[in-house]
């Protein structure tokens, strides 16, 4: 009896630290989100306090609640005590479960958790710091004192779990690279080329369209979309490449000065394309200078007889070309290894006509918008010719690409409106673009946005200029966020922008709602930029 009744009483004890588990949801969610670093992490914690610290709080008034009416029966009949121990343990998970429910809507997160192995790994880690905390509080013997301590810091305890699990989590990292990088190097004997693409924007959609070239005459792995870490290329190589693949196209992508020289070094490519250089994640990169020595690392880490496309930009990646010394080609202008002319745009997409200092002359479409897209098939087409693939070739993958998901991707609403969801936008440059492309279209033009993030201390400008840009091209605004979106409105204001067709809106729940029930047939409507989950 007496052991049944510790057991119990062990159960009632260690309750509110298994319930951690399922009220945190949110909490994990926000660490992935934050690529499993702690310096993005940490910010998330302070700009979603509310978020962060209500479930705890909410987890702790429960644990208290059934901890105390659990106690009330100390003394009583043994059975009765066990039962209602088990009970209120019970219960105690249970909220837990309702606590993580209400904080994290999977249904309403625009990036779900993913429970990798990792996930599954770091919350076995938080439950055990969670039950260690609890062993010892219990050495205090004050009824209630774990229920009251434990998950009311329910963050904390996660820090804690995640700290012991970096060296974990980094060791397999290494393991993984490693044998992904052995499995790379082993088709590259046999001849597969590795070509790796970075720059503040446009890599995603330039991968595509090089992938679609390459297709045409060679199989050829590209990593998945957003795939631009060396976890995620890792897990690329190792379950996808095989001794089929010509061509291996890896994105690179960079939120830290010293990721893209890490990614080099890994996947060591003989071919680079340098797509653009801009604002983007200064938050973490300090400067735009720091941005451009940031993706310079991959035209750096070419070996003597590689090769690099450049974008004809007139700044930064102009400035990486000159400074460049393997072989290399740059794009975008007449006079320049490839550029475009007779070019006639539509919402649809556009035709132009291919042409090269060597003399070629190749007609092409694509069903890709806007102007910026041509430059984008120009670095790709220019890396496939370098690669022998045949114009007739490159027309053809130019005609099939398809446009890449939440960028300018135009879609038609039953109600008549137009959509063009430019949802992974995150940056001045590409900003800009997509208001081209809205203009493009005629009718009602509306934008819905939320501004810029991560630019550090130019965010506030930038958005500011976000909205006399917008002035120019949108009748209406929809600007989702009350405070962070008030430099967009004075940027609109001071262009003249009647007030009277700017909209404020909470979420971009609201801000729907409104599109659907005010715009119809005629109108366009162009999603610029969501925040992830982390801001929202």
């Amino acid at each position: 009896m007496n052991l049944i009744l510790s057991l119990a009483r062990y159960i009632l004890w260690f309750a509110p630290a298994a319930a951690m588990l399922p009220a945190g949801k949110q909490l994990m969610q926000y660490y992935q989100l934050s690529s499993y670093q702690f310096g993005g992490f940490f910010k998330t914690l302070f700009r979603q306090r509310a978020k962060v610290f209500w479930p705890g709080l909410a987890l702790t008034l429960c644990s208290v609640l059934f901890t105390f009416l659990a106690s009330l029966t100390q003394g009583g009949p043994w059975l009765l005590e066990v039962l209602v121990s088990l009970l209120c343990a019970g219960l105690i998970l249970l909220s837990g479960i309702a606590i993580g429910f209400f904080s994290y809507r999977e249904k309403r997160a625009k990036k779900k958790l993913v429970v990798t192995h990792r996930v599954k790994r770091l919350g076995l880690a938080w439950l055990a710091v969670g039950i260690l905390v609890s062993a010892l509080l219990r050495q205090l013997y004050v009824m209630g004192i774990s229920a009251l301590l434990v998950p009311v810091l329910l963050p904390l305890w996660l820090i804690i779990a995640a700290y012991i699990m970096w060296p974990v989590e980094r060791g397999l990292q290494l393991l993984y690279r490693a044998d992904a990088s052995r499995i790379l190097e082993g088709y590259k004997a046999s001849g597969l080329i590795a070509i790796g693409i970075t720059g503040s924007y446009g890599k995603t959609t330039v991968k595509n369209i090089l992938a679609s070239i390459l297709s045409q005459q060679y199989p050829t792995l590209a990593s998945p979309v957003s795939a631009n870490t060396p976890p995620a290329l890792s897990r690329c190589i190792r379950d996808e490449m095989g001794p089929q693949h010509r061509y291996f196209i890896a994105e690179m992508g960079a939120r830290h000065p010293h990721d893209i020289r890490v990614l080099s070094r890994f996947i060591k490519p003989s071919v680079a394309i340098l797509t653009a250089i801009g604002p983007q994640h200064l938050e973490t990169m300090g400067s735009e200078e720091k941005v451009r020595e940031t993706k310079y690392a991959l035209i750096a880490g070419l070996p003597s007889d590689g090769f690099a496309v450049f974008d004809n930009d007139g700044r930064h990646v102009s400035a990486c070309y000159r400074r460049a010394e393997v072989a290399k080609a740059i794009v975008g202008e007449a006079g320049d290894d490839l550029w475009a002319e007779e070019i006639i745009l539509s919402p649809e997409g556009s035709t132009f006509t291919l042409c090269g200092k060597d003399g070629l002359r190749l007609p092409c479409e694509t069903r890709l918008p806007g102007e910026h897209n041509i430059r984008n098939i120009l670095l790709a087409a220019a890396c496939a010719l370098h690669l022998g693939i045949s114009p007739v070739h490159v027309r053809e993958g130019i005609a099939g690409v398809k446009a890449v998901a939440f960028r300018l991707q135009a879609s038609r609403h039953p109600r008549g409106y137009t959509t063009i969801n430019n949802g992974f936008n995150t940056n001045p440059a590409a900003s800009l673009k997509a208001l081209e492309v809205l203009a493009s279209y005629p009718g009602r033009h509306v934008v819905v946005t939320p501004g810029f993030i991560e630019l550090g201390r130019q965010e506030e400008a930038a958005n500011r200029q976000l909205g006399r840009d917008m002035a120019a091209v949108a009748q209406e605004v929809l600007l989702v966020g009350l405070q962070r979106t008030r430099p967009i409105r004075e940027g609109l204001v001071e262009a003249g922008f009647e007030e009277s067709s700017i909209h404020s809106f909470a979420s971009l729940e609201e801000a729907n709602r409104h599109v659907a029930q005010t715009y119809g047939e005629g109108d366009v409507v162009l999603y610029e930029n969501d925040l992830p989950d982390q801001y929202s």
